[in-house]
């Protein structure tokens, strides 16, 4: 026997509705079920070997208690709650996490201590041909000092602020994964019965993207076909990840700062070169390079700096990096998009002379840092500019590394794992941040995406407002910015709100960095997502 892992310890239902608990069970287990000691009937489906049981409506509050039993075992889940559940979904905007936006608003996160805001995070695994009954893995968390920075910002400012207001207990169940196409929210059902639609309508206006992690109009069947054979995506992802660690092994062992500890200071004596803090190597000899460089500058830091931890903010660095302070590693990212916000525990900054030293890796772009995002130290109000003169030292170069295939961007990928499982699910609304990774192609985008809310309402109530932020001002990759490529998205996004009942568009475009996919400021995009909820009389 089994239970949904959405149905543990801690959950938070939707309040004054019927709710649904679903398990799977073994031949010939009879099972029975119990909600604060009292019995409630388990419908057993043979055929499916699932089990559900519908607990009554409960006003906000608690805590209760669940236990379903057999002869053989028993489940207890404890402390849930009764409140207002929302569906997270979209890409990295809505998934970017507390620990990523500390540009902004860190003394809330460092104050937050929610015992009645909870999160559940449903695992990312990509799955085709088939739907998971059943979700497995992942568990709720509250919004406390343990747990906070792994919180959707987005979803928690806005639960934040609704239960400060209502003192109703706030569940965030949060599907949102980076870089996710509409596409890969869809049911195979759904989204072939809307591909047909749209196909012959234009088919003549495009060509395929040749990405063989999201699909198009000209490729999604074959992809579908293909991505069907588990043997299939077993290997790639074999093959991928053979050859993402073999680059990465590669590089590390011919990488002299590697062997020779360029962490630590380098000697006066050591040949280096000037690199200005921020900028990227564009128009540059090593504009073309791939391989390692490492960067480093030698910083005064007064003592009060050295009372107690420190942020290290290095804006955004392309494509990653290993960063250490002192000799010491403090944090690295293997790709561009994250903000580097690094916390320097007390004792690792002496008064004085301090190494801070960056080894870079350019995998595939035109490496660098950023220009205007921020660069310093910060202790309190106080900030040491990092920016100007860095030494730079060539590390070892290297061929440009072939990508991987991101399944879970692939289509239906992520319904059949993560949406599905957790179908019945009552939410008082969705708020849905997507929008980004379907801009190559948005004459179609809006014929799916409406496809894709009239699923979700089937999948999570009817009746749920859909509530989707505006793809924000941006000016695309960089290093040259001169044109923003989501206008089309925008205006799709404006036709879908107005075509399909109680759907609102949350206007966020001007909250929008020209250099940076993902502004940081998500406390105002949440209390706008509020300010609408409220509007529309939502709650």
């Amino acid at each position: 026997m089994r239970i949904s892992s959405i149905y543990s310890n801690g959950m938070i239902l939707q309040r004054d509705r019927e709710n649904t608990v679903r398990g799977q069970f073994d031949e010939g287990e009879t099972l029975c079920a119990e909600f604060d000691g009292i019995s409630l009937e388990v419908v057993q489906d043979t055929v499916k070997m699932i089990w559900s049981v519908l607990l009554p409506a409960k006003k906000a509050g608690g805590p209760h208690t669940f236990t379903i039993s057999s002869d053989k075992e028993k489940i207890e889940i404890s402390d849930i709650l009764f409140g207002d559940v929302y569906i997270l979904g979209g890409q990295s905007n809505m998934e970017l996490p507390l620990i990523l936006t500390t540009d902004m608003h860190v003394d809330e996160i460092e104050s937050a201590d929610f015992a009645d805001i909870r999160q559940f995070e449903v695992p990312k695994i990509p799955l085709f041909g088939e739907k998971w009954d059943i979700l497995s893995g992942g568990k709720w968390v509250n919004a406390d000092q343990k747990n906070i920075f792994g919180f959707s910002a987005i979803g928690f400012y806005f639960a934040k602020y609704k239960y400060l207001k209502d003192k109703i207990p706030v569940g965030l169940v949060q599907t949102a994964v980076g870089g996710a196409p509409v596409e890969s929210l869809m049911s195979e059902e759904n989204l072939l019965e809307s591909m047909e639609k749209i196909y012959p309508v234009y088919k003549d206006t495009g060509s395929c993207n040749g990405d063989k992690s999201k699909c198009c109009l000209w490729c999604y069947k074959d992809m579908l076909k293909k991505y069907s054979d588990p043997e299939y995506v077993a290997a790639t992802q074999k093959a991928d990840m053979d050859r993402e660690q073999g680059w990465y092994a590669d590089l590390a062992k011919r990488d002299p700062g590697m062997q020779n500890h360029w962490e630590n200071l380098w000697e006066e004596s050591v040949e280096t070169r000037s690199f200005h803090m921020p900028s990227t190597f564009y128009q540059t000899d090593l504009q073309d390079y791939k391989g390692s460089v490492w960067l480093q500058k030698v910083v005064d830091v007064p003592a009060d700096f050295c009372q107690d931890k420190v942020e290290l903010r290095l804006g955004t660095l392309i494509d990653g990096d290993d960063t250490y302070v002192n000799g010491v590693r403090v944090g690295g990212w293997g790709f561009k998009y994250p903000p580097r916000r690094y916390w320097l525990e007390k004792g690792l900054l002496t008064p004085g002379k301090n190494v801070i030293t960056i080894r870079l890796i350019m995998n595939n772009n035109i490496g660098g840092a950023v220009i205007e995002t921020p660069y310093c130290l910060k202790y309190k109000d106080a900030e040491i500019s990092l920016e100007g003169e860095w030494k730079l030292r060539i590390g070892v170069s290297a061929e440009p590394y072939e990508g991987q295939t991101f399944f879970i961007w692939s289509p239906t990928a992520l319904f059949n794992s993560m949406l599905y499982p957790i179908r019945g699910l009552n939410c008082k609304a969705m708020l849905f941040y997507q929008g980004e990774s379907n801009c190559d192609y948005p004459q179609y985008y809006g014929e799916l995406l409406t496809d894709m809310v009239r699923e979700w309402r089937e999948l999570f109530g009817q009746e749920a407002p859909f509530l989707m932020a505006e793809v924000t001002h941006w000016l695309g990759e960089g290093p040259v910015y001169d044109s923003d490529p989501f206008d089309g998205v925008r205006e799709v996004q404006r036709k879908v709100v107005s075509d399909i009942p109680n759907a609102y568009l949350i206007k966020t475009y001007d909250l929008g960095w020209y250099n940076d996919l993902h502004p940081q400021n998500k406390k105002e995009v949440a209390l706008r997502f509020l300010d609408i909820y409220e509007q529309e009389n939502l709650g």
